[in-house]
């Protein structure tokens, strides 16, 4: 059966390759030129230095060389942007969509459901099949893809942000096989290949957004930071910790010293400049909730866990569709 396999969609699997050799040739180019920048130009040097202090000068910090090199890299970044949030969709659908439909519309089944090979070993194969292929190219596209973000990562602090967050370390590959199970069990229900792309495409982004906004801030309980309006030092934003509005007070609150709200967003007041702090008090504070920095691996863990979990169970809903369902 995985011989049939290959022979059905060796030409798919060629073309994937070459797609992420492509992808690894170009992302690797543009990777080493800002790598080059964010070490030639003293960036990784000015950060190393801080040697990951939690908190730093309001002026300092290696905050105009970041928001520089940031600037400078912004174009690329917007276009990784455009691209890389779109991929896993994209190869899933491209290789869990045509598994079960294709062999439907072509009627290759009735063949192969004569020559003593079960309807579940025949869909257990075709799965597994599409599931792997799907898997390699992502974990080689996304192990290239977390390089590249590196020196960005690092310059802005915005590895944790949605949509950052969502394209590099481990989740990218629990989409993609997400996906693919989804359009192979769109496929078989279905037994159109095209409309089960185009199902699938709408359920995967209503998924991801759903676990984006509703469960990953809620994957570990949220930790609050205070901190003085009238200060000469900040929290780190390099170190990556994700501020989020999520239950309590949320990102960004200014609190008066008698605990009531006085306004959204940051403040951050010199000592000798008593008219930024006259409306609220000399000794009213900034009030964050966040997950540091230190989770992501965690999170990223968890939500990669989550994704394939439901591609099993869609696996499953599949395999029992074409043992019971289909005629």
């Amino acid at each position: 059966m995985i011989w049939l396999a290959w022979r059905r969609r060796r030409g798919a699997v060629i073309a994937t390759a070459a797609a992420v050799l492509v992808a690894v040739a170009l992302l690797f180019l543009t990777g080493r030129s800002m790598c080059s920048t964010f070490h030639d130009g003293g960036l990784a040097a000015c950060i190393e230095g801080l040697g990951g202090a939690r908190w730093v000068p309001v002026s300092g910090g290696c905050q105009d060389e970041a928001q520089a090199f940031a600037a400078r890299f912004f174009p690329m970044r917007l276009l990784g942007l455009a691209l890389f949030t779109f991929v896993p969709m994209v190869v899933g659908m491209f290789w869990g969509a045509p598994a079960i439909a294709r062999e439907l519309e072509d009627d290759t089944v009735s063949l192969v459901w004569t020559q003593g090979v079960s309807r579940r070993r025949w869909a257990w194969t075709q799965l597994a099949f599409a599931t792997v292929v799907t898997a390699a190219a992502m974990g080689v596209f996304t192990w290239i893809a977390t390089w590249w973000y590196g020196p960005l990562n690092a310059a802005t602090g915005d590895r944790f942000q949605w949509l950052i967050y969502d394209q590099q370390g481990l989740v990218p590959v629990g989409y993609a096989v997400f996906a693919t199970l989804l359009a192979a069990f769109l496929g078989a229900t279905t037994g159109r290949t095209v409309r089960a792309m185009a199902i699938t495409a709408v359920g995967f982004i209503a998924v991801r957004f759903g676990v984006a906004v509703f469960w990953r801030p809620r994957f570990m309980s949220g930790l609050e930071r205070a901190y003085p309006v009238v200060t000469t030092r900040v929290p780190n934003r390099l170190l990556g910790d994700w501020l989020y509005g999520g239950g309590g007070p949320g990102v960004g609150v200014v609190m008066r010293a008698n605990g009531e709200r006085a306004a959204g967003g940051q403040r951050v007041c010199p000592p000798t400049d008593p008219a930024c702090f006259a409306d609220i008090g000399r000794d009213a504070f900034n009030l964050e909730l966040f997950h540091p920095a230190s989770r992501f691996w965690t999170f990223q863990s968890i939500e990669t866990a989550l994704f394939l979990a439901l591609a099993l169970v869609l696996a499953a809903a599949t395999v029992w569709w074409v043992r019971k369902r289909l005629t």
